[in-house]
Parts: C-alpha cells; sequence; structure tokens
C-alpha cells in the first residue's frame, strides 16, 4: 500500500512561529528596556550636566561695554563726544577656516592688510572664548548690504554697532584734550584682574591728554548681559541684564572761542600758546601748533598716515610744544629782577652805565647786550632796574645774576614753578630744567662756572621752561605772589570740581609788597611806553603792540624773549654778516598778563607765548598775545575797561631795534 503524504505540519510550524515571536518580543524588550534606561540615564540622572552643555551651545555671557563720559569747554561746546558706527566682527569658535573666511570678506569689502594683521593682534589679546573681535570699522550701507546677502557664507561674521569718539574741533585741542585708541597688550598686563574685567568688551582707552589724565572718571562700569544665539552666532534675545554704568561727563576750563582765536592767531608759525585764568587756575586755552587730527587714532590710524606724522621732522605735529621746555631768554628778567630786589641786590635807586656788554673781571671775553649789533649801539646808557626790563638789557641783568649768584635765582625762581611741574592734572608736563650747581654736577658731571651764572640771568645756557611753567610764572606775579595751581579739570557731571586743600601751595610773600607793583610797572613800560629819541627810550614791544593800537582799552603788562637755537661765534654777530636756515632761527618768547594797572579790575588772563624760529619776542609774539588777549577780554568777557592815558608818540624810529 502506498505511503500516505503529508503536505504540511501546520502544528510544527505554529510552534516554530511562536519561539520565533517570544525570542523577538524579548529581544525588543530588552531593547526598550536599554532605551528607556538610557533615558533616565540621560534626562534623569545626568539632566544638570546635559542641560548645562546645552545651554553652552546657545546661552553666552557676554560684556557690554559703558559709554564713554563726554568732555565739555567751560561754556558746554562738545569738545569731545560719541558716534555710532557699524563694526565687522568676528566670534573665533564659529569659524571653521579663518583665512578662506577672511578671503571670502576681501572680496565683499575693503579689507586691508592693515586690518588683518590688527584684527589678529585683537584675536590674540582676546580672554573671553567667543567673544567678539573687531575686524573693520566704519562699514558703510554698501558695505553692511553685501556682508549680508552672503552671510550664509560667513558664520561668525556679525555686524555690531557701536559708539566711538569724536573730537570735532579735530587738530585744536588734540593736545591737550587728547584721544582714545585701542588698548594694547601692555595696557592690559598692566591692569589688575578687576581693572581687565572692567575693560571687557571696551576696545579703546585714553592714550594722551585729558582723555587719559581722567581715564578713571571718563570710561564708566561695563555691564553684562546673556544672550541666546543661534548657529550663527547671531544674538536671537536677551536672556538677563546688567546694565552699564556710563562714564561720567567732565567740563574743562577752556574756552573753545579763544583755543579758535589763539590758533589764528599763530598764523603759519610753530609754537605754542597757554593763556590762565590767575584767580583760578583754570587754563583758558592751551594750542600746540601745528597739531594732528586725533579721529585718525580712534579707529587704528593706517601707517601711512602714522609715517607721514612721525617723519615730518620740521613740524613735528605729535609733538606738544606746551608742555616741552625751551630756553625762556629774557622773559625771565621780570622774576630776576623782583628777586634782585627781594634779596636786595638791587633796590629803586640802583642803577648801572650800560656800555653795551659785560666783562668779569680778569676776563676777556665780553657778554654783548643785543645793541652791540643794532643801530642803536653803545648800550642803553644809565639803567635802573625798570628800564632794564623795558628795554630788556642784558648787561644789567648779567650784571645783577653775577652778583646773585645761581643759588640765590635758583632757590627764589623756585617758588615760581620753575624746575617742577605745578599743573594738577597735566602730569605728563615736563619740569624743565632750572639748574643749579647740584644739578650740573650730576647731570654733567662738571662743576658750576661763574660764566653760566651769566647766561642763566637772562634765561639762555642751561634754563630750560615750558611754555605752560612761563603762564604759570605769570599767574603768580599778576597775582602778587598767590600760588593757583594750573589745571584743567572745571566740572564733573556739572558739579563744580574743587582741589583738594592738601594740594594748595603758601603765597610767595615779599618783605615789600610795592615790589610787585614796581615790576608790574616795568612790564607796563615794555607795552606801553612810547619812543623817545632823544633818550633813546622806549618800551621794546611799543612799536609792536601799544603803536598799532592807539586806541587800546586796558593796559597789559608783557615782556619778550628770544631763545638762542644755535651759538654764532661773536665776530660774525658784530660783523652783521649772518644767513642762518629758518629751523635755527632764534625762537620768540612773549609772556603778559592784562588788564594791568587798574584801579578796580584785577588781571583776568595771564598768558605764554612761545613762536618756533620766530626771531624776535616782541614782533612777533607780542602781537600774538595782544590778539589772543583782545579776544577773552573785548569779546568773550565783554570787559568795559577805562582808556588809559594816549602816549605822546615819536616821529622818528629810525633808532628803535625790533629785537627783544
Amino acid at each position: 500500500m502506498a505511503e500516505k503524504w503529508q503536505v504540511k505540519d501546520h502544528e510544527s510550524e505554529k510552534r516554530l512561529v511562536n519561539r520565533r515571536l517570544v525570542v523577538a518580543g524579548m529581544f525588543v524588550g530588552l531593547l526598550f528596556i536599554a532605551l528607556f534606561s538610557q533615558m533616565i540615564y540621560l534626562q534623569v540622572l545626568r539632566y544638570d550636566y546635559f542641560a548645562a552643555r546645552s545651554d553652552d551651545n546657545r546661552l553666552h555671557s557676554q560684556y557690554v561695554p559703558p559709554t564713554r563720559g563726554l568732555i565739555f569747554d567751560r561754556n558746554g561746546e562738545i569738545l569731545a563726544d560719541n558716534q555710532p558706527i557699524f563694526n565687522l566682527t568676528v566670534v573665533r569658535e564659529l569659524v571653521d577656516d579663518m583665512d578662506a573666511s577672511l578671503e571670502t570678506v576681501a572680496s565683499l569689502i575693503d579689507l586691508s592688510e592693515d586690518d588683518v594683521e590688527q584684527f589678529r593682534s585683537r584675536l590674540s589679546r582676546r580672554y573671553v572664548p567667543h567673544s567678539s573681535v573687531l575686524l573693520r570699522y566704519k562699514l558703510n550701507e554698501e558695505e553692511m548690504a553685501r556682508i549680508a546677502v552672503a552671510q550664509h557664507r560667513l558664520p561668525g561674521f556679525s555686524i555690531e554697532a557701536q559708539l566711538v569718539r569724536h573730537y570735532p574741533l579735530e587738530s585744536l585741542t588734540a593736545h591737550t584734550v587728547g584721544y582714545v585708541s585701542e588698548i594694547n597688550r601692555a595696557e592690559l598686563d598692566g591692569m589688575d584682574e578687576m581693572q581687565r574685567e572692567n575693560y571687557g568688551g571696551t576696545n579703546h582707552i585714553g592714550k594722551s591728554g585729558i582723555e587719559r589724565t581722567y581715564e578713571n572718571l571718563l570710561h564708566g562700569q561695563v555691564g553684562y548681559e546673556t544672550v541666546e544665539k543661534n548657529n550663527r552666532g547671531q544674538v536671537m534675545r536677551v536672556l538677563d541684564r546688567t546694565d552699564p554704568v556710563a562714564g561720567r561727563n567732565i567740563s574743562l576750563h577752556l574756552d573753545a572761542r579763544l583755543q579758535i582765536a589763539a590758533e589764528q592767531a599763530l598764523g603759519d608759525y610753530r609754537g605754542a600758546v597757554v593763556a590762565m585764568d590767575p584767580e583760578t587756575g583754570g587754563i583758558l586755552a592751551m594750542v600746540s601748533k601745528p597739531g594732528f587730527d586725533p579721529n585718525l587714532f580712534v579707529t587704528g590710524i593706517s601707517n601711512k598716515d602714522f609715517n607721514r606724522l612721525i617723519t615730518d621732522k620740521v613740524n613735528t605735529p605729535l609733538f606738544d610744544r606746551t608742555t616741552n621746555p625751551y630756553p625762556p631768554g629774557s622773559t625771565l628778567k621780570p622774576f630776576i629782577g623782583l628777586g634782585g630786589l627781594q634779596t636786595k641786590f638791587v633796590d629803586y635807586e640802583f642803577a648801572i652805565e650800560d656800555p653795551g656788554y659785560f666783562r668779569l673781571p680778569g676776563v676777556r671775553y665780553r657778554w654783548n647786550d643785543y645793541t652791540f649789533r643794532t643801530a642803536i649801539g653803545g648800550g642803553h646808557g644809565h639803567t635802573d632796574l625798570k628800564k632794564a626790563i623795558y628795554q630788556s638789557c642784558d648787561t644789567f641783568f648779567y650784571d645783577l645774576g653775577n652778583r646773585m649768584g645761581i643759588d640765590t635765582m635758583h632757590d627764589f625762581l623756585s617758588q615760581f614753578g620753575f624746575g617742577q611741574n605745578l599743573a594738577l592734572d597735566i602730569p605728563y608736563a615736563r619740569t624743565g630744567v632750572l639748574p643749579s650747581r647740584e644739578w650740573k654736577m650730576a647731570s654733567r658731571g662738571e662743576p658750576w662756572y661763574q660764566g653760566d651764572t651769566i647766561s642763566s640771568s637772562i634765561g639762555q645756557g642751561y634754563m630750560w621752561v615750558t611754555p605752560l611753567q612761563l603762564a604759570t610764572a605769570i599767574s603768580i606775579l599778576a597775582n602778587e605772589g598767590k600760588v593757583v595751581r594750573p589745571r584743567l579739570l572745571k566740572a564733573i557731571e556739572g558739579e563744580a570740581f574743587e582741589p583738594a586743600e592738601e594740594t594748595r601751595l603758601p603765597p610767595l610773600v615779599l618783605d615789600d609788597p610795592g615790589y610787585w607793583d614796581y615790576i608790574e610797572d616795568a612790564m607796563t613800560e615794555v607795552v606801553h611806553r612810547p619812543f623817545n629819541k632823544t633818550f633813546r627810550d622806549y618800551g621794546t614791544a611799543y612799536e609792536a603792540i601799544a603803536q598799532i593800537d592807539p586806541d587800546m582799552t586796558y593796559r597789559m603788562a608783557g615782556k619778550s624773549g628770544t631763545a638762542q637755537v644755535v651759538s654764532i661765534d661773536q665776530s660774525i654777530t658784530k660783523s652783521g654778516d649772518i644767513d642762518v636756515a629758518d629751523i635755527h632761527k632764534d625762537h620768540g618768547l612773549f609772556v603778559s598778563f592784562a588788564p594791568a594797572r587798574h584801579p578796580t579790575v584785577k588781571p583776568k588772563i595771564a598768558l605764554a607765548v612761545f613762536v618756533e624760529n620766530g626771531e624776535h619776542g616782541s614782533s612777533v609774539a607780542g602781537p600774538i598775545a595782544k590778539q589772543v588777549t583782545d579776544t577773552y577780554l573785548l569779546d568773550i568777557l565783554n570787559l568795559d575797561l577805562e582808556v588809559p592815558e594816549e602816549p605822546e608818540l615819536d616821529s622818528d624810529m629810525s633808532l628803535i631795534s625790533k629785537n627783544d
């Protein structure tokens, strides 16, 4: 019988399928258990860790720079403000290939080698991760549009708004107000941790002038904010914020109108003008010419512009002529004369017969008076101290200085601020040189010679003084010994600033208060004493000042000075055969205060004018002083002063020298 064929065993297949389902179910169950366990591990056990990691990817803490305080003049005129600009910045962590990205940017906008070099320098100074670093300042609208269109190719690059410093008067206040520029590595390294924290997010710091002196007031306090960023580094929203504290606004004693007038009065000359209020010590004008545009430095000066400034060896625009020293020349004579009165080496009656030169006993060398090489010739004749000042008689002061000696001169002149910096807030001003025996031995390794004293007695030789020191000294003279230290800061946030009590200096008290009047009279004669043909008697600045303006409504006390730049042999000087290059010509100086000899109005302005290579103090620097004084007394203060007596003019001026 044939065997029966079974086509399919359903029971066996069912058991097989069931076994497979059980195994698969167990495997899936194990996977679910593993997945659930991992979820518990990640979302429960490690929640804090991964939440923080997630926030790090989208949340960033960044600095909020404070707004820098403004600087005003005494009348509220802006000297330094802040203007908005748009900059291109980079977050390094979001850029995969920096070189390629920079090439892309360079194809879109003007990106110079200087920009790239400065960017890499800033990047090396960055110490906060994920903070933006500036690549290019001042994008225009077209450049911003190009960057925006190509934003998808530039992850980490963004356009940020920023307030930057702006100086409306440009070169007029470059040396006095100063400028801000980018913080460098040396400045960062010199800060402690708290200071570095306060400059987080800030690119700029005061580099010179008031901007540097009052950096702590002007900078403010940094703020902080927590922001959410997308994967391109763009800020999506601000989650938390601590507002910065803006810098404080300050006002200076400077008068912008007088600053402009002083700069215009200098004309094409190189030089300096420093004007002070004798009553307060406030500096009304402080001009060094030529200057430079400080706005060039704010956003990073180009190599081309910087090289142009530092290679100009004649004009030296970066050199501050107001705070650097020069020989004062004859502007020192009123102070030497006052010292002679106080120390009793001269009195009101003392006089000499001036032959036009001075000799030490037993010495052949002659120290010539300026009349030695002029049409006047033969000296000044019978000369007392007053005449020696208004005619600037060198011989009288050679004799007086020789008898006083350098020790007496040094001690007396130091009371007027020579050889030191009396300014309260101009720490960078040079102290000049008030020579002494000790100074020469320490600096030159040589003893003091008698001839050194004679040169010093007319403001030459080793004597070096800054225009700021001259203005300070003439202010003390105008105040009859009251010492008010020069200063620029007038107010902070509208509140008047008064120097600390310990910074005040005692007054200079003379044995006879009449000495002050005597010197003031002599200095007034410098400007207002008219020509006298018969006695060859005149004030050295009369021709350049009072004669030109016979309707002058106030009296000015002044003194001219000429500072020798190069030494010229006496034989050449005597022959008159002199052809000196412009840069080797003498410097011209003039100091003054006004109004002088007024019965009711005290002096309102003390002034020092320095004209580099100007040759003559009276004929060049004197009119500049007159123009600045006119502007302040008549145009700014609108003083109604008594008209002085009309001087009698001499028609014959042929014998009058234009030297100081």
